[in-house]
């Protein structure tokens, strides 16, 4: 590249090459080989120094300095939350289609869009609890992702968060709540007369059971929904594991709170990581074309519907992992806010894996080693120290000299 420009440099200033410009452009444009220099003359000449700044935004808008700056912050925590260390790459497979779903960066979008919805005292529903099959006992993401959301939320929103979870969550919940600095109560009552307070409700496997269950809490009026790596049915009414197999007998059926609530108009907010997961479903044609076991046919069991969810939130992530979907969201809102106290540390989370496995929530193959779908404590920590410094210098950094400057190229307006 370097040396085709040069030439193009030293060439362009010839009386022959500014004579026979366009005749020299067509001959290099008959051979593909040399487009490179094509564009590089065209550079050189001068049409480059007259071309109007790239619009950011569709309709032929610029962007105002605040919306380039959360959209830039948004590009860095879609960013991190997608790192693969794996290589398998499903995050991946379904990041293009939740981003053209957001329409932007999806993090970002989540956290402006719960942003609208929430103010004080609001109650809002947290639903996690993936059962494994291994153990029948659940995975660690999406439990430990939900008590940091309840943490943000109420840092941020000082609202009151009902966690709900199937039976084998239940005593890791009461027992993990203090670690994120909150009081657990077994009574929304108490919970809403105090503050820095939560509880939490049991959604029974038995669909009838879990019809009545949904009815009592949505009898607390809730502002919105929000699920963390929870199993959701196929348009066959069963429930699958990312590799397909079945898991309908031992999975909570938290979608008939999910739908009840959606019947209401509720805002629904939903984290996965592989598309079987509540919510997913918003885009489900685009889950089944590109990931592994979701189309039809593609599970391994009798129900050959495939493992993508049939639920649909109005608002999804995808990450590497729903927790550090979750991770990003927090960091958004803390961005949004300016306000650092919504996202906790490396400390805390490195506590709450601690204790969230030492009463038994599980790493994907079954390991009561403290670990998110395999990933480490210290990997996860220094995750959240990443999206921490990310947000602390992205808001500092509004402020510096040089923005001004920036301002003047035209990508975006005050």
């Amino acid at each position: 590249m370097s040396f085709f420009r040069k030439f193009a440099e030293i060439l362009v200033d010839s009386p022959f090459i500014k004579e026979k410009f366009d005749e020299i452009i067509e001959f290099l444009l008959s051979s593909k080989t040399f487009v490179i220099v094509e564009r590089l003359l065209q550079r050189v000449k001068g049409s480059s120094k007259n071309r109007a700044p790239k619009k950011q935004k569709g309709g032929g808008q610029k962007m105002k300095k605040e919306e380039y700056f959360i959209r830039q912050m948004g590009e860095n925590l879609d960013a991190l939350m997608n790192i693969d260390p794996t290589c398998i790459g499903i995050n991946r497979l379904c990041y293009p289609g939740v981003r053209d779903y957001a329409g932007g960066p999806t993090a970002m979008h989540f956290a402006q869009e719960l942003s609208k919805v929430l103010k004080p005292e609001d109650v809002v529903l947290i639903l996690c609890g993936f059962v494994l099959r291994n153990h029948q006992r659940t995975e660690m993401d999406g439990f430990t992702g939900a008590l940091l959301t309840a943490r943000a939320l109420v840092e941020g929103f000082d609202v009151k968060p009902v966690i709900v979870i199937p039976q084998e969550s239940q005593q890791a919940l009461k027992n993990c709540a203090a670690v994120v600095g909150l009081n657990y109560y077994d009574s929304l009552d108490l919970v809403l007369e105090r503050p820095f307070a939560m509880t939490g409700v049991v959604i029974p496997k038995d669909a009838k059971a879990a019809e009545e269950c949904a009815d009592k809490i949505l009898a607390f009026n809730p502002r919105a929904l929000i699920s963390m790596e929870t199993a959701s049915p196929n348009e066959k009414g069963v429930y699958h594991m990312a590799y397909g197999w079945d898991v309908t007998k031992i999975e909570a059926k938290m979608d008939v709170l999910f739908n009840k609530v959606k019947e209401r108009a509720i805002p629904t907010f939903s984290i996965g990581d592989c598309g079987n997961e509540l919510g997913m479903g918003a885009i489900k044609n685009y889950i089944q074309e590109h990931v592994p076991g979701a189309g039809e046919g593609g599970c391994i069991c009798e129900c050959k519907g495939g493992a993508a969810a049939a639920t649909a939130a109005d608002h999804i992530i995808i990450a590497k992992t729903a927790d550090w979907g979750c991770y990003a969201m927090i960091a958004a809102l803390a961005y949004l806010k300016k306000n650092m106290k919504i996202m906790h540390d490396a400390n805390l989370q490195a506590d709450l894996m601690k204790a969230a496995a030492y009463h038994g929530m599980l790493t994907t193959n079954g390991s009561l080693t403290p670990a998110i779908d395999g990933f480490s404590v210290k990997f996860n920590a220094t995750l959240i120290d990443l999206m921490r410094q990310c947000v602390e210098i992205g808001v500092t950094s509004e402020d510096a000299m040089w923005i001004d400057k920036f301002t003047k190229t035209g990508f975006f307006t005050e």
